[in-house]
């Protein structure tokens, strides 16, 4: 039967996957840059791609950190603490970095704009919930100290 941990493990694991998956992509990034150049028959391409993939690698890094941080927080059954407010506001940071960063890339390939869009739209329900959030804790202190 699924319940929560078995939830938050699985989400351990993929975060565990994509701190995989971001260290294969910054070594094979050259090969996968230079055969992207070819199929669209555009070599300037390479450079611009390679500097705009390579900087978004400490923001993703980041969230990553803080998205392995917020879940272990859920596990140890403490979803509204102060901690977990500040981790979504720094991966909502990061999605906005990654945003700004695809805004250099996007004037060579327009199709970049739609991670331009992304990564703002998921920085901003990041925000929203983060909100939230506070605001949950805020609740329930004010009810803890009621009597």
């Amino acid at each position: 039967m699924w319940n929560k941990d078995r939830s938050v493990i699985l989400s351990q694991i993929v975060i565990k996957i994509f701190y995989a998956v971001i260290v294969f992509c910054c070594v094979a990034a050259p090969n996968l840059v230079n055969y992207y150049s070819e199929k669209i028959g555009d070599e300037t391409v390479v450079l611009p791609l390679l500097i705009t993939l390579y900087a978004c690698v400490p923001p993703s890094v980041a969230a990553l950190v803080c998205l392995d941080i917020l879940l272990a927080n859920i596990k140890k059954n403490n979803p509204f603490v102060m901690q977990n407010v500040v981790l979504l506001r720094i991966i909502s940071y990061c999605c906005f970095a990654v945003s700004l960063i695809f805004v250099y890339f996007s004037f060579l390939r327009p199709f970049a704009f739609s991670i331009v869009f992304a990564g703002a739209f998921f920085g901003i329900i990041l925000r929203v919930v983060k909100n939230c959030f506070r605001q949950a804790i805020e609740i329930r202190e004010e009810n803890d100290f009621t009597v």
